[in-house]
């Protein structure tokens, strides 16, 4: 029943259109870096950003003014909304995979970084949701995916910051400092969403509702409840 509620509630809320488009966009992205990994390595870093925005984006509530108010809290409505993070994930992990050769031998540091991107995305939109905005995913996107980008162009700081490191290191960045930092930022961002969650106070369920006045343990109604109060005064 829960687990049906669930997924209902994620049918209606998922940008499901949103979701589709970026995961092709992902894997689209990641084939241009396979096919020439030397010119086309920014690209990696532009698909980093994008699966980070649309994990924010998914969530978004446009209906806060209905559904913040209501008993399923925050948490529960985080939960349902991972249906639609799932399968970004699931194509960053495919597009990876079909990628991996060209990665120049660090396959695994790649998915770490969307990985992490994308709890980062969740820890800090879910923040501004519990804050009371409606559509904090939207702004997240917009500033995240065009800021990836500009870095992995640039790398303004790669040799003492190497966020997206290009080729097999060096002075492009080290491998080895770029996947401890995206671990690291990954894992505190999900101690920081836990903190949101905890704080938000409502269950992540749905509370059973209390029963009718009257009505016993098993259901029978409680005749005492319906006899008429005597007068105790006197007359």
């Amino acid at each position: 029943m829960l687990r049906s509620s669930m997924l209902h509630h994620a049918a209606r809320a998922v940008p499901w259109p949103l979701v589709a488009a970026a995961s092709l966009l992902i894997t689209g992205l990641l084939a241009a870096v396979r096919y020439d990994s030397w010119t086309l390595w920014p690209l990696q870093g532009t698909a980093v950003g994008l699966l980070a925005g649309a994990v924010g984006w998914c969530l978004d509530e446009p209906a806060a003014a209905v559904v913040d108010p209501a008993p399923r809290g925050l948490a529960w409505r985080t939960l349902a909304r991972t249906a639609g993070i799932a399968p970004l994930l699931a194509a960053w992990c495919a597009a990876v995979w079909w990628a991996r050769a060209d990665l120049y031998g660090h396959p695994w540091a790649v998915l770490v970084q969307g990985f992490a991107a994308a709890t980062v995305a969740t820890a800090w939109v879910t923040r501004r949701r519990a804050a009371g905005e409606a559509t904090p995913g939207q702004r997240w996107a917009i500033v995240v995916v065009p800021v990836t980008t500009a870095w992995a162009l640039v790398r303004p700081v790669e040799e003492h910051l190497p966020v997206f490191p290009y080729g097999y290191g060096d002075a492009f960045g080290d491998w080895t400092i770029s996947s401890a930092g995206w671990a690291v930022t990954g894992l505190t961002a999900a101690l920081m969403l836990a903190a949101t969650l905890i704080r938000d106070g409502r269950p992540w369920y749905r509370p059973r509702a209390g029963r009718p006045s009257g009505i016993s343990g098993s259901g029978h109604r409680d005749q005492r409840r319906d006899q008429p109060v005597l007068d105790r005064g006197g007359g």
